[in-house]
Parts: structure tokens; sequence; C-alpha cells
């Protein structure tokens, strides 16, 4: 394998703990699951690492960001395992 996929790999794997790390060392694991989707979207996350370290689906996520860009003023909660409460 080529050295610098091997780094590549290797960088994805050392962001995805550290945002893992920002959500559960910081008030963010007391807010709900829009914030904290928010928050690693606007790391650079992909839809399907954010629903991996959430423990919800990927369709899940693009779906909160979605909704809570055109309601801000309506909480919007998601479920585990993906269902929507409005």
């Amino acid at each position: 394998m080529n050295t610098d996929i091997q780094n590549n790999e290797w960088l994805s794997i050392i962001g995805r703990s550290l945002a893992f790390l920002c959500i559960h060392s910081t008030d963010l694991k007391d807010k709900g699951m829009t914030e904290q989707a928010n928050f690693l979207k606007g790391l650079g996350m992909s839809y399907a690492d954010i629903a991996a370290l959430l423990s919800t689906s990927e369709s899940s996520i693009r779906g909160l960001i979605s909704h809570r860009g055109k309601s801000k003023n309506k909480k919007t909660k998601i479920k585990k395992g993906g269902t929507v409460d409005d």
C-alpha cells in the first residue's frame, strides 16, 4: 500500500477520534443531536461519519441538518434509530 494512502487513512481516523473527544469532553455532550451534528458538519465531517459517531443513520443526519436549516426556531429531536420528533 502506498505511504500517502496510509497517511490519509490515519489522518481520517485521527480526525474522527478528535471530533468524538470534542463532543464528549465539552458541553456538547449535554446538548441535543442537532447541535452535535451541526458542530461535526462544521468540522467538515461527512454525513456517514457523523451518523456513526452519533449512533444513528446517515439519512437521519441529512434530514436533521437540512430540516434545522429551514426551521431554526423549532427544535427537532431525532431518536436513536432515526425517527424524527417535531
